[in-house]
């Protein structure tokens, strides 16, 4: 995980439209053959630090259902599990783990593990199904 260099204020923000990409359809070999399963995505993560933002770039490996369904069950039971999911889903160059739980707890800041956990457990692609269904209605 290799972090950028603070952001500087001098970007302009731009806002542009972009269609919806049509639904990829998968058949039921695809899945019966894990294909959804641990795929590693590049993500660049953004978050806040001591007044300055940061960007830094990740590989995040997707867990399979019996992995995350226990621990959101933990999580939804009041247990912190946030270092472990993250450590868990974070892969280095070859797809090893590339931090263990206690390097997450020791190493990251607040900002960091919950930009990190964000895309780790896929909140912006909650947000985008929302927004989806609330356009199309």
């Amino acid at each position: 995980m290799a972090v950028a260099k603070p952001k500087t204020a001098t970007k302009t923000a731009t806002k542009t439209t972009q269609e919806t990409p049509a639904a990829s359809k998968l058949g039921m070999a695809d899945i019966k053959s894990g294909s959804l399963v641990s795929q590693i995505r590049d993500e660049t993560i953004e978050f806040y630090h001591d007044g300055a933002e940061y960007a830094v770039d990740t590989r995040i490996k997707t867990l399979p259902f019996i992995e995350t369904e226990s621990l959101l069950g933990r999580m939804n039971k009041g247990e912190d599990v946030t270092a472990e999911w993250i450590s868990k889903a974070l892969v280095d160059e070859s797809g090893k783990l590339a931090f263990t739980q206690e390097q997450v707890e020791h190493n990251f800041v607040q900002g960091l593990a919950v930009a990190v956990f964000d895309k780790v457990y896929g909140a912006d692609n909650i947000k985008k199904m929302m927004e989806k269904r609330f356009t199309q209605a």
